[in-house]
């Protein structure tokens, strides 16, 4: 393929929403020509005001869109001045070697999903040099960080999901093995799915949105970097399975805990009408979801890491079980806990903590969604304790 492939690509994207403008379109060209000039804020661009990724965020700003999905690099394990916590009881991991090229990911327990990120594939977008941030987020993800400026940052999100493939759905292109598809995405977003024919154990998803203020070129930009980002993915899958993780988590690590196993069906009740029996299992059992006919309402628990978090914007903080935990509004709609498992040494020796994040949603005053996410988290921490 030619280097104009990916400028005609964007150009010719089924959504027109997701197109290069003329704007947009002559940056691309002139990129492949080499005389480009990396994107940068116009004066007319506004600032969306979310906070910095090595500070604290809330996982709502996520869903808005923050996510290249797959960060599973925890580093060396650091007490940071909390006593170790109680052994986690594990699942039994089932190791498939590096090197076959019939799975895309392997036991995630062990996969190192930040192989996936290239940073320096990023560099060209911004003014600052591309980073990876392994210390944010599930153990399903990864994400890099692209500065443009002081106030305006794009972020990318890798992160694997349960397979297999979706049906019906037709690649958008191929690499080697790897079939690319566009995902619908929010407006603010663009979205790409990895997949491969025959492999069943897992997707990756490649999610970009802007992270903090915007960019000239608006969505048509976050596709072009997703592309980008989606490549250099695909170029890691075609060589087999994603390599291991080395050092592999502590044993004392959320990784290996079942997030499922931590509300039974009595610490669910408390959510009026939940399907308790039928949640949404995200890989590794990290997360699950349930959803309830009443009042649109929904509970999802997933493992977290992020900074230590402190009741800095409304929330209540308590201990559950020995455990630190916070309770906090998190969207309109949404109440969020953070139950904090243990703190080690991340990225850069800041300190860094493994959490079980809880999230109530649906038509319900904010302080009963709170109430229901206190309960849940209460469960959670007293179960958490004898693991």
């Amino acid at each position: 393929m030619g280097p104009l492939y990916p400028v005609l690509t964007a150009m010719l994207r089924r959504d027109p929403l997701r197109r290069p403008d003329a704007a947009e379109a002559k940056r691309l060209l002139e990129t492949v020509t080499g005389d480009g000039q990396r994107p940068s804020r116009s004066p007319g661009d506004a600032v969306t005001g979310q906070r910095p990724r090595r500070w604290p965020r809330r996982a709502a700003a996520l869903g808005a869109g923050a996510v290249l999905t797959l960060g599973l690099v925890v580093a060396h394990d650091g007490g940071a001045g909390k006593t170790a916590p109680p052994p986690v009881r594990s699942r039994p991991a089932q190791e498939t070697p590096g090197g076959d090229a019939g799975v895309l990911v392997g036991d995630p327990h062990t996969a190192d999903v930040c192989a996936l990120a290239d940073p320096a594939a990023l560099d060209r977008f911004g003014d600052e040099e591309a980073h990876v941030d392994v210390d944010y987020g599930n153990f399903d993800r990864c994400d890099v960080l692209v500065g443009i400026d002081g106030s305006t940052r794009i972020d990318v999100s890798i992160r694997v999901l349960p397979g297999p493939s979706p049906e019906g759905s037709q690649p958008s292109r191929t690499v080697g093995r790897i079939d690319i598809r566009e995902e619908q995405a929010e407006h603010n977003e663009c979205e790409l799915l990895l997949t491969s024919d025959g492999d069943t154990d897992a997707q990756v998803a490649v999610r970009v949105n802007m992270g903090k203020g915007s960019v000239a070129g608006g969505n048509a930009t976050l596709c072009t970097v997703a592309d980008r980002a989606a490549a250099s993915a695909a170029k890691v899958l075609n060589r087999g399975p994603l390599p291991r993780r080395s050092p592999s988590y502590p044993r004392t690590s959320l990784a290996w805990a079942d997030a499922c196993a931590l509300l039974d069906t009595r610490a669910l009740s408390v959510v009026p009408g939940l399907e308790v029996d039928v949640p949404d299992i995200g890989v590794a059992n990290w997360s699950c979801t349930w959803s309830s006919g009443a009042d649109d309402l929904d509970a999802k628990i997933a493992f977290f890491r992020d900074q230590p978090k402190s009741a800095v914007h409304g929330g209540t903080a308590a201990t559950l079980s020995g455990f630190r935990s916070l309770v906090e509004p998190s969207d309109e709609d949404t109440c969020t806990a953070f139950v904090e498992y243990r703190r080690y040494s991340g990225l850069d020796a800041e300190t860094a903590a493994e959490m079980v994040r809880i999230d109530v949603a649906g038509q319900r005053p904010m302080d009963k969604l709170c109430a229901m996410t206190g309960d849940l988290a209460a469960s959670a921490a007293a179960e958490l304790r004898t693991r």
